[in-house]
């Protein structure tokens, strides 16, 4: 019973590792096909018979499954497998980490050595991060500019509403003038004539 435990642990490690092993080259390819531009991809060079490569499996496998890393590529070579892929990474020794983006190598390291493995991942990782964090800030600079601008775009328009209220109190206003000076003229037109009438009369 102990050991079906066991193995069942096993399985469901396996089942939650995000750890891709290539067995051909066209599995490694498409892995970066997968990654695209921007995802980084962490390639492990391993084999068997190396002890140092048994060693640093652990380590790895914590590194995947943390959602710190949830879009980091995680492989894994046997370089005796994919010899191929390994001479053409230019691997010397095992285990051997290299780091990439679109296709491109960023930095590599070799040995048993996971603290290091974690410093140039998070090397990487938080340059993504950061740059992230840089366009949600220009993003929010710009929505705050956006909106700012429409506030003050709406300042402006009470504004011009402000002052054609005021033109159009002040022409009410000559308008009303003209017309108390049109009927002052009239009565005194009225009066005048009213004046002369009388005068003729005497």
């Amino acid at each position: 019973m102990a050991v079906r435990r066991r193995a069942g642990s096993a399985r469901k490690m396996m089942a939650f590792s995000r750890i891709v092993t290539c067995h051909t080259e066209e599995e490694y390819a498409k892995v970066f096909r997968k990654a695209g531009e921007k995802d980084l991809v962490l390639v492990e060079f391993v084999a068997g018979w190396s002890t140092s490569s048994k060693n640093m499996a652990p380590y790895l496998n914590t590194l995947a499954k943390s959602p710190e890393y949830k879009k980091v590529h995680f492989v894994r070579v046997d370089m005796e497998a994919l010899r191929s892929v390994a001479e053409k990474a230019n691997v010397k020794a095992l285990p051997t980490y290299q780091l990439y983006r679109n296709g491109e190598k960023l930095e590599e390291m070799s040995g048993a050595m996971p603290a290091k493995l974690v410093a140039m991942l998070k090397t990487h990782h938080v340059k993504d991060k950061k740059a992230g964090t840089g366009k949600l800030i220009g993003l929010v600079a710009g929505l705050l500019l956006g909106i700012f601008g429409l506030l003050k775009l709406k300042d402006q328009i009470e504004e011009w509403e402000a002052e054609e209220e005021e033109r159009a109190a002040i022409a009410e206003a000559e308008e009303e003038a003209r017309r108390l000076a049109e009927e002052e003229a009239k009565e005194r037109a009225r009066q005048a004539r009213a004046r002369a009438q009388q005068a003729t009369k005497v």
